[in-house]
């Protein structure tokens, strides 16, 4: 049955253009990105203009890499369009033309006026040395869509979050992914074969994405913006390859809306997808640490909820261990703890401080305070770090821009850094009394300058070096 008011195409650059019914516009394309898409009458957008979803091929883990992604050359050309139906080709290169990406987009809208898009993505190696594909420990490399839902994303932070968790359906089995901000097992590698499909839930109008024919994906869901990215893999064996030229990926999918009543029932029916051992990560809140908390507590609310992080800096990772003690701490039984067998250098971080992960903004001339106990054994040494980037200073993304502030190195073999205090276990401090076993707590604190301009991103490290061992506790960061 034709609907009433026929689908029209309306180019407006080289490279986007707008979908009308009749005045309306239900669909927009920009910069081969689709940044507004209206699934039927009434609807407001399941896309944002902030983040776009890609009409051509990259890889996301370097997609910063002119050379994995193919958003250069860029054309969508009309190739067909009826009352009911509107055909596009999207085309693009790597910026050397060592790949090219061109997709088959149809917008198709029913008598109801419900739209979808079906898209069909073809990437072709071209003549020359081939195409390089690093390995994704988390999804596949070859990234045919990403999917960044309407109000997932906040350039400020600010705004919650929408959807509280993913649907995946793989045939008569489904499964729920709750949002949260970890990096868990549960929103890694997932499956997804031809008409398996992924929502997003649960609002009055939810996004989901269909897997079409012939298509064997692995999807990832972001911990960061509950946005997804759909690929192929191609590293097999974790390695890199390159892909010869003439050789073809293939992968297509249907993005439509579906209501709260059209999916209430398979969300309520699903399964809770298990965040395994991650869900015992410390987490990250404003105010003072004993950590106390993890991601198992009913308090770790899923926008305002994040990750103390691990990290080795040098050494070798059988030689180190990283954990949550609940059996040493200061004035309680909980502590972050750094274990060396072998000379080695590590830390625990706190990277998610800024106005972009809801925090007010850092003032201009205002000083940032961090304090710590700290206790060591062994041959170990133990600092605090604050690494901030400053507004208009580089990429956020690059840390070796970023301006440390550290305490000395001190341990139990070691001297006090400049305005620490000692305390002996079980002695009076102002955190309570040390109840971990026998040694010294010491207060590390750091104070910087006015900053001006001010940071827009501050990163809190708790560093151990040396072989040996070390606990830190109410750890907190003030702003003066």
């Amino acid at each position: 049955m034709t609907p009433r008011v026929p689908l029209r195409f309306q180019a407006t650059v080289r490279d986007g253009g707008r979908v009308l019914h009749g005045r309306k516009v239900v669909a927009e394309i920009k910069r081969l990105a689709l940044i507004h898409f209206v699934p039927q009458p009434g609807a407001s957008s399941l896309v944002g203009a902030d983040v776009g979803v890609p009409f051509y091929w990259r890889q996301y883990g370097n997609h910063q890499d002119p050379e994995r992604r193919m958003d250069f050359r860029r054309r969508l050309t009309l190739i067909e369009q009826s009352a009911t139906a509107i055909r596009l080709r999207a085309t693009g290169t790597t910026r050397s033309g060592s790949a090219r990406s061109t997709y088959a987009i149809t917008f198709r809208i029913d008598a109801r006026g419900r739209l979808q898009c079906e898209v069909e993505a073809v990437l072709t190696v071209s003549d020359g040395p081939g195409w390089l594909v690093t390995p994704h420990p988390h999804h596949g490399e070859a990234v045919f869509c990403t999917l960044w839902p309407t109000g997932v994303f906040s350039p400020t932070g600010e705004t919650p979050k929408r959807f509280d968790s993913c649907l995946v359906q793989r045939g008569t089995k489904t499964r729920r992914i709750l949002h949260h901000h970890l990096e868990s097992p549960d929103k890694q590698r997932i499956k997804l074969g031809p008409g398996d499909r992924l929502a997003w839930g649960l609002e009055e109008m939810n996004p989901q994405l269909t897997i079409g024919a012939g298509t064997r994906a692995e999807a990832g869901v972001c911990a960061y913006m509950w946005d997804t990215h759909f690929a192929l893999r191609v590293c097999r064996d974790r390695r890199d390859v390159v892909l010869k030229p003439g050789s073809q990926l293939r992968a297509a999918y249907v993005l439509a809306g579906k209501t709260r009543r059209q999916l209430a029932a398979d969300f309520n029916r699903a399964t809770i997808a298990s965040s395994g051992a991650a869900a015992d990560t410390p987490m990250y809140r404003r105010g003072l640490h004993t950590f106390k908390e993890t991601f198992r507590d009913a308090t770790a609310a899923g926008n305002t909820a994040w990750p103390w992080q691990r990290e080795i800096v040098a050494g070798r990772e059988a030689d180190v261990v990283l954990a949550r003690d609940t059996r040493v701490g200061c004035g309680d039984c909980w502590s972050l703890k750094l274990q060396h067998r072998h000379a080695a250098q590590s830390r625990w971080l706190a990277t998610t401080l800024g106005p972009a992960f809801g925090e007010p903004a850092f003032k201009r001339g205002a000083r940032l305070r961090l304090g710590a106990m700290v206790k060591t054994t062994g041959a170990a040494a133990a600092r605090i770090t604050l690494r901030l980037h400053r507004t208009g200073r580089g990429s956020v993304f690059d840390v070796s821009g970023y301006e440390p502030w550290s305490s000395e190195w001190v341990g139990s073999r070691g001297a006090l850094a400049a305005g620490s205090r000692k305390y002996a276990a079980g002695a009076p401090r102002p955190q309570g009394d040390g109840i971990g076993g026998a040694g010294e707590w010491i207060e590390l604190l750091i104070e910087t300058p006015p900053l001006s301009p001010a940071p827009d991103r501050v990163h809190l490290l708790l560093e151990l070096k040396g072989c040996g061992t070390g606990w830190f506790d109410n750890v907190e960061l003030q702003r003066r």
